[in-house]
């Protein structure tokens, strides 16, 4: 009988649904920062690097994905039933401006994505004047972000499969990443509990 009983627990086993690419309802559930300085194309340049875990939350249930199956090589549509739950990482950089005497140049371009993720969580970003060769001008502020500002926020995040790299042991790797995320009209935000990373239900 405990031979049949362990065949019937192991019959029951959930099926493993491979991530697809496309768009999750979800919440932030955890997020760091630290400051980064890098040379491109021979300038140097100072950011900070904000790292986050985007969780799929409920509201997936009512969405399909297309997968491809690792055997067949052949697409499959799910429910977004199976990755409830699920986490993805995902990034954005704040480029820093330079102060005098510091060693960086300034990237005041490459913080679009940071602005529109701002925006995309409910981050307020205050319009100004501003005095540019002679004319006045209006620009949008980048707001502050605080690490307390990101956690439990709602949104869609995009998720892709990111660059592949490789292992200490040679294997080649690749990972499924929130690429960016949009407002998400409907959504609201949760509470994270200081005990745990889960958000409660």
């Amino acid at each position: 009988m405990r031979f049949m009983a362990e065949e019937i627990k192991e019959e029951k086993k959930e099926k493993f649904v491979p991530f697809a690419k496309g768009e999750y309802f979800g919440h932030i559930t955890e997020c760091e920062d630290k400051i980064v300085e890098f040379e491109n194309s021979g300038n140097k340049y100072k950011a900070r690097l904000y790292t986050y875990v985007f969780q799929a939350s409920e509201e997936n249930k009512s969405k399909s994905f297309t997968y491809i199956d690792q055997l067949s090589g052949e697409k499959v549509m799910t429910s977004g039933e199976p990755y409830i739950g699920r986490t993805f990482r995902g990034k954005v950089w704040r480029f820093l401006e330079p102060s005098e005497g510091d060693d960086f140049v300034s990237n005041s371009e490459g913080n679009s994505g940071y602005l529109r993720f701002c925006e995309s969580i409910g981050i307020e970003c205050p319009v100004a004047k501003r005095v540019v060769d002679g004319n006045e001008i209006e620009v949008q502020l980048l707001p502050d972000l605080k690490l307390k500002d990101m956690e439990g926020k709602a949104g869609i995040a995009f998720v892709d499969q990111g660059r592949k790299w490789t292992d200490k042991e040679g294997k080649t790797r690749q990972y499924w990443d929130a690429k960016f995320i949009k407002k998400w009209e409907e959504g609201k935000n949760k509470t994270i509990t200081k005990d745990s990373n889960e958000i409660p239900f």
